[in-house]
């Protein structure tokens, strides 16, 4: 039986790549994405690529969609082996932190720290008990003057905190599980408005890299690792 993969985000940019990746090297791919008619485009497509492929509708601004995706999960797919949690959204990446309102705040931490948290935490059980893992699609978060997007990067700093607690939660508990994140790098997507330049990856780029780094065969439990392998300077000396 083929191993299942449950991606947020799926049916565009980097995580579409990332089931493509997945879906070719013979995992069967649930497609998160809140957008029914592009998720089911992205099933389609795979499908017509000879990739396993099914639809599972959840935004991650609506708990009762996560509930509903979870038990989904539980009764249908309970051999669920890797949890992705790749849906992400920007906040304005232009305006400095001091403009914020605490609303705007709230809006980007709901979608890219509380929901993923939410969807880690009920799915504990199911991935648990197959040995499972939880990759989170992250960035760095040192301070650059050419990359310094307020409420993006204050949401990744707690993902990456999130990332590194429950390792060692995990691993002082003793559960069989493994949770680790991914920066990819600057890339190409809908996400920084397409934006291109000398360092940038295409998404399809992007997704190939992430894939190589889940299906490594390594143990990466509580590290946040750099598409290029290398574990990220502040996640030394966690373990």
């Amino acid at each position: 039986m083929a191993k299942k993969v449950f991606i947020t985000g799926a049916n565009k940019g980097i995580g579409k790549q990332i089931a493509y990746e997945m879906g070719k090297s013979g995992w069967t791919v649930l497609i998160g994405s809140r957008d029914e008619k592009r998720g089911l485009e992205a099933v389609n497509e795979l499908l017509s690529e000879g990739i396993k492929a099914t639809y599972i509708n959840i935004d991650l601004q609506n708990q009762e969609t996560i509930v509903e995706a979870v038990s989904t999960i539980k009764s249908q797919h309970s051999d669920l082996d890797i949890l992705i949690n790749n849906a992400a959204i920007p906040g304005d990446m232009r305006k400095p932190g001091y403009e914020f309102t605490l609303d705007e705040l709230r809006n980007v931490m709901e979608t890219n720290v509380f929901a993923p948290f939410e969807l880690i935490r009920q799915l504990i059980p199911v991935l648990e008990k197959n040995s499972g893992r939880i990759v989170n699609i992250t960035i760095p978060i040192g301070m650059t003057p050419h990359f310094n997007p307020f409420s993006y990067k204050s949401s990744k700093a707690a993902l990456n905190a999130m990332t590194q607690t429950l390792g060692l939660n995990f691993q002082q508990a003793g559960k069989s599980l493994e949770i680790f994140g991914i920066m990819p790098g600057g890339t190409t997507t809908d996400l920084n408005g397409n934006a291109t330049g000398p360092h940038m990856k295409t998404a399809s780029e992007a997704g190939k890299l992430i894939t190589d780094i889940i299906l490594d065969g390594k143990n990466h439990n509580g590290e946040v690792i750099n598409y290029n392998g290398a574990v990220a300077d502040y996640n030394y000396g966690l373990f």
